[in-house]
């Protein structure tokens, strides 16, 4: 490739992957163009993006940037998924897929500027999506207001109930004078 090439194909690379501080890098081997289609159809479905990338040129290109030590660390054949909600949904997308490719393999992750390395990026996929944590964040949130609520609402119930008896004791009590 000829220098002028590595300049263009470098300065596409930093436009693309320049501003990122997440990403996810897999292994994509030995599967067929039905199946890699598939995968790639199913990311894109979910608003994520799958790109083989020469390791030298994505060095050169986010060497310096946030994704610097995802770069220094690309060894082998390398692809990067990128985009979703969070690297983790990726990571848990990328995972259903492992058992239908055998080849396919987590090798590491950018999770918002921290470095997951092959050991650690397999629990990735088992933490909780930012959705999720939003979820328990909310209920937990929720929870005291919606226990005052019923204690609150407790009080009420118990002294309407104590009313409901009163009337029917007394509405028992003037039957029988009546008749």
């Amino acid at each position: 490739m000829s220098k002028p090439v590595k300049e263009l194909v470098t300065n596409e690379l930093r436009s693309r992957y320049g501003e990122l501080d997440s990403a996810l890098w897999i292994e994509l081997t030995g599967a067929d163009g039905i199946t890699t289609n598939a995968f790639r159809c199913d990311l894109r479905s979910h608003q994520m993006h799958v790109e083989v990338i020469k390791n030298s040129l994505f060095r050169r290109a986010c060497g310096q940037g946030a994704l610097g030590p995802l770069a220094a660390d690309l060894t082998g054949p390398a692809a990067l998924v990128i985009g979703g909600e969070s690297p983790i949904d990726v990571a848990k997308l990328v995972e259903g897929w492992m058992r239908k490719i055998p080849g396919l393999k987590l090798r590491g992750a950018m999770v918002e500027g921290e470095y997951f390395d092959g050991q650690r990026v397999a629990g990735l996929a088992r933490m909780p999506s930012r959705a999720q944590l939003r979820a328990r964040i909310a209920a937990c949130l929720q929870s005291p207001g919606a226990g005052l609520a019923a204690v609150l609402l407790s009080g009420g119930v118990a002294i309407a109930g104590c009313l409901k008896t009163l009337i029917e004791k007394l509405e028992q009590e003037e039957s029988p004078q009546a008749a």
